[in-house]
């Protein structure tokens, strides 16, 4: 399951990726400008009005004296008002028709060594389907009959100039790149169980920043008209700012306050520089930084404010891609420290099961004790008798608490006792268990082991003058194995948004990570962990189950 989430997490991020890609692509490629209709019907016309028809993809025959040409088409269909019709009209007498009736007339000579000086640019009504003649004469033998026709409502192609040449291009390239980072920043950080949800606040804010931007500027020449509208509307910019205010409004961390702080201060710096070169090189960025400080002292703010909204957007991409990248990694290192302290526990638990095998011998051997000593009394040897009870109370003291049969939790608890006696904390144990258990010494010992340290670690934050204690009892109920752990604690809880406890620790980036592996281990066993506190005590529940009986 948790790999299928990955999977569409990174599905997701590529969809994102693809439609940035698409959206931007718009504005880099810009087809042709021009629609090239084709003649459909030729004709020679006499003065008498006789026509003899001809082909009109084949050169045109020889006119006699009066006569002249009639060239015929339908227009397309789902013309645009502003259309214009274009052709050349040097060295041609011409008229045009639209559905008979008489549009536009001209009469061009062609002056000595010039070619194709002349071109007619007729406006057309929107509609599409009307016939189109027109009747020429040439004037010169190099003007071209037919014309060659073009349908346009950008003649002079300034969309294909803008695509190559967009003054809006690496700003709005830049604010999308940032908005892709921070979509991705997001995903990553849900595959490693971070639910940032603010962070979709900047991602939104770069996101209406790069279609606003380009939207604004050229859209117009690449965006149908029902998209360029409302993507340029002036609400959209005041939904930027407000998205972004709001993401700062939630970072309350002193950390990331310090951070931008720092980055508007170099961020200051470098411009400054960059203005002082380009003014002593005469370059650009010196006339528009001049040219934005006379729009504020016209009470225009649009353009600043875009550049600010831009810089923020960058810098709060940056750091939380640095923010969320140490978190990885401190993540990762503590997860490898918390198998390392897992380790360590089981070879100091192997260790205690060892002493235990020892004080089992050192038990059996106690009758051959009692019969040494015996004999040492009934020959009065009171040295030696001294001797025997020595060694049979430091044996005594060796010996630890026996809570229950079954070796890896009763090291566990005897461990835990050990630490409780020393830290002056009360520890109640009731443990009614067989020698062995189906549930695998590891996850015993992986959820015995956190949850005793999570106890001990409450108890002793119990505030001064009240007792500290801690009640553990454990037993087998049929197929499960209910657990219960009590401890008083300074009554203290930090929960995170979904409700869960938070470690109460400083570094909380290196721990927290006990509650995690203790819900890991009884979801195994198909069951829950129950967390509940009062002022004054804190419990943690659960009964994993028998895994042959799940």
């Amino acid at each position: 399951m948790k790999r299928l989430t990955k999977v569409l997490y990174a599905l997701t991020f590529l969809a994102v990726c693809a439609g940035a890609l698409a959206f931007l692509q718009r504005f880099t490629q810009a087809e042709s400008a021009f629609l090239y209709p084709t003649w459909e019907t030729g004709a020679v016309v006499t003065a008498s009005g006789a026509e003899t028809p001809f082909d009109p993809a084949v050169l045109p025959p020889e006119l006699e004296e009066g006569e002249w040409y009639r060239y015929a088409l339908t227009l397309p269909e789902g013309r645009a008002n502003g259309t214009l019709l274009i052709f050349e009209t040097t060295g041609l007498d011409a008229a045009v028709f639209l559905d008979g009736a008489e549009l536009w007339y001209s009469a061009v000579s062609q002056p000595p060594e010039t070619a194709n000086q002349s071109q007619a640019q007729i406006a057309l009504p929107a509609g599409g389907g009307e016939a189109l003649t027109i009747d020429l004469r040439p004037l010169s033998d190099t003007a071209i009959v037919p014309p060659l026709l073009r349908l346009s409502t950008d003649p002079t192609d300034q969309a294909g100039t803008i695509a190559y040449a967009n003054y809006y291009g690496l700003s709005a390239g830049a604010s999308a790149l940032a908005a892709v980072l921070l979509w991705g920043l997001f995903l990553l950080g849900l595959a490693h169980g971070k639910r940032n949800w603010p962070l979709l606040l900047p991602t939104l804010a770069a996101a209406l920043l790069t279609v606003h931007r380009l939207a604004v500027g050229y859209g117009a020449y690449f965006l149908p008209q029902a998209l360029q509208g409302p993507i340029s509307s002036p609400w959209l910019e005041g939904l930027t700012a407000l998205a972004l205010a709001a993401y700062l409004l939630l970072h309350r961390e002193r950390a990331f306050w310090k951070a931008l702080g720092l980055a508007a201060a170099w961020s200051a710096g470098a411009l400054v520089l960059a203005a002082l070169v380009s003014h002593l090189r005469g370059g650009y960025a010196a006339q528009y930084l001049t040219y934005l400080a006379a729009q504020l002292q016209a009470g225009v703010w649009s353009g600043t404010l875009y550049w600010l909204i831009w810089w923020l957007v960058l810098v709060c991409a940056a750091l939380s891609a640095w923010d969320l990248a140490r978190s990885i990694v401190r993540a990762q290192g503590a997860a490898q420290t918390l198998a390392l302290k897992n380790q360590l526990i089981m070879d100091n638990y192997r260790s205690m099961e060892d002493k235990l095998r020892e004080s089992a011998r050192l038990r059996h051997g106690f009758s051959a004790q009692v019969a040494a000593l015996d004999a040492a009394v009934q020959a009065r040897d009171w040295a030696g008798v001294e001797r025997y009870m020595a060694a049979w109370k430091q044996d005594t003291n060796q010996e630890l608490a026996r809570f229950t049969e079954h070796i890896a939790v009763n090291a566990i608890l005897q461990d835990a006792a050990g630490r409780a006696k020393a830290a002056g904390i009360v520890f109640e144990v009731v443990v009614m268990l067989p020698k062995s258990l189906p549930i695998p010494d590891e996850d015993l010992c992986a959820l015995l082991i956190n949850l005793l340290d999570n106890a001990l670690e409450g108890a002793e934050r119990t505030p001064e003058g009240r007792e500290k204690i801690i009640r553990f009892r454990m037993r087998v109920d049929g197929e499960f194995v209910p657990i219960l752990c009590e401890n008083t604690f300074d009554g203290h809880v930090e929960t995170d948004e979904s409700g869960a406890v938070k470690t109460t620790k400083a570094d909380s980036a290196s721990h927290g990570f006990g509650m995690a592996q203790m819900r890991a281990v009884v979801e195994k066993y198909d069951s829950v962990l129950s967390v509940s506190w009062t002022d004054e005590w804190f419990t943690v529940q659960t009964a994993p189950q028998f895994p042959e009986n799940r």
